[in-house]
């Protein structure tokens, strides 16, 4: 299945992008298409975050998000790295006193409040002292409001940024009144990424699910369901390497993964990843390939010289396949979910002859061709018998076959 993300550039006045406001949206048609505030900006997270890749869609830039009332008063929203996005509260949302203790502990927490559309109307919210950004919709706004308005924010230490900027004379004018940031059409039009969804098991996101419950999280047990499940990897590996989380390119276990979420992390992790797939069908054939390599390479790991990678041989397994199934270069998809170079080397084949994980995945590709004077070779250069090799990969082929789905 294929998803999707709009996003539009803001500029600041040198005519550089800055930072992008992501958008929903339901296919290739470039407009906004949901009728549920809420749903739409879930499928926002969803798709740039867990789906596509915080690199890919935002690259270094940070992301303007639109967040609904119920999303601003539930903590467990709060899963965004506060150093990526910016919070854009809509001009419908009431400024109540729940919304306002809202507010004040997203600031606390260190995210960055946008306040969008600001007009005469709105103009003393009681949100104002928590926002970074004022938004203006400069073909709203008059002349006079621009003035005063601009001038009254400035003041205050807000940055400005002037929205719908249709023309040169626009982006002059809010220039002149102090706007440092500028959106519009003038600049740039929205563009749609689209990405290719990894299926994930239905059965393994309510396992998922079901496990989040308990008080206390097991890294070994999440390990556990997330390791037969291609689809959740990729989420998983994507959203830990969003630029918040900071690490070294140095992933080599999906238990490692789980460790620079930790808990809290993890249970907004898994509503985001899970809940919404619990009613996806079963898994495509590339999907079954890629989980008997990664098992195969998992216990040829074990019973040969590689015996503490196996972990690592799993995931190379494991993420084998992946361009086949999304649809994208290989490299770019390994470098989004910043794994090991090793690992990563593994896969791509640009490990040295004698790297015992790059030896595993070959043995498997060749037992797939029924390649069976290359996998004893290849069994041999990591202390591993031929004919133990042969019995290994029929279990993984077994192991495979007897997963849920």
């Amino acid at each position: 299945m294929d998803v999707f993300v709009g996003r539009q550039p803001i500029f600041d006045r040198y005519h550089r992008t800055v930072a992008y406001e992501l958008l929903f949206r339901s296919g290739m048609e470039n407009r906004y298409s949901a009728i549920d505030g809420t749903g739409a900006t879930t499928a926002v997270i969803t798709n740039a975050f867990l789906n596509i890749g915080c690199k890919r869609v935002l690259g270094t830039k940070r992301g303007f998000i639109n967040f609904t009332r119920p999303l601003l008063v539930d903590p467990e929203a709060w899963i965004l790295p506060k150093e990526r996005v910016v919070i854009e509260i809509l001009e419908d949302v009431e400024p109540d006193a729940e919304i306002v203790a809202a507010c004040r502990r997203l600031q606390e927490a260190g995210y960055s409040i946008a306040l969008d559309d600001i007009t005469a109307a709105n103009a003393s919210s009681p949100l104002l002292p928590f926002a970074e950004f004022a938004k203006l919709d400069w073909l709203v706004l008059d002349a006079e409001d621009r003035r005063r308005l601009s001038a009254r924010f400035r003041r205050m230490g807000l940055r400005l940024l002037a929205e719908k900027v249709e023309t040169k004379s626009d982006f002059d004018a809010a220039l002149e009144h102090g706007c440092e940031l500028f959106q519009g059409f003038y600049f740039a039009r929205p563009e749609i990424i689209a990405a290719t969804q990894v299926p994930t098991a239905k059965m393994a996101c309510l396992r998922l699910l079901r496990e989040i419950q308990q008080p206390e999280l097991s890294y070994e047990r999440l390990e556990t369901l997330v390791r037969p499940d291609v689809g959740l990897a990729q989420k998983l590996l994507l959203f830990v390497n969003a630029a918040a989380f900071t690490h070294q390119s140095d992933i080599q276990t999906l238990r490692q993964a789980f460790f620079y979420l930790g808990e809290n992390k993890i249970r907004k992790w898994v509503t985001l990843a899970a809940l919404p797939n619990v009613a996806t069908g079963k898994p495509a054939e590339l999907v079954t390939a890629s989980l008997i390599r990664a098992r195969f390479c998992e216990l040829a790991a074990e019973n040969s010289r590689l015996s503490g990678r196996a972990s690592s041989c799993f995931l190379v397994g494991l993420l084998s396949l992946l361009d086949a199934m999304v649809g994208r270069p290989l490299e770019e998809l390994l470098e989004e979910m910043g794994l090991e170079a090793n690992v990563a080397d593994a896969i791509l084949g640009r490990s040295k002859e004698d790297d015992g994980l790059r030896a595993v995945l070959n043995m498997a590709v060749a037992f797939e061709r029924a390649d069976f004077d290359a996998a004893a070779a290849l069994a041999a250069s990591v202390g591993l018998a031929a004919a133990t090799a042969a019995d290994l990969h029929i279990d993984a082929m077994a192991w495979a076959d007897s997963l849920p789905r």
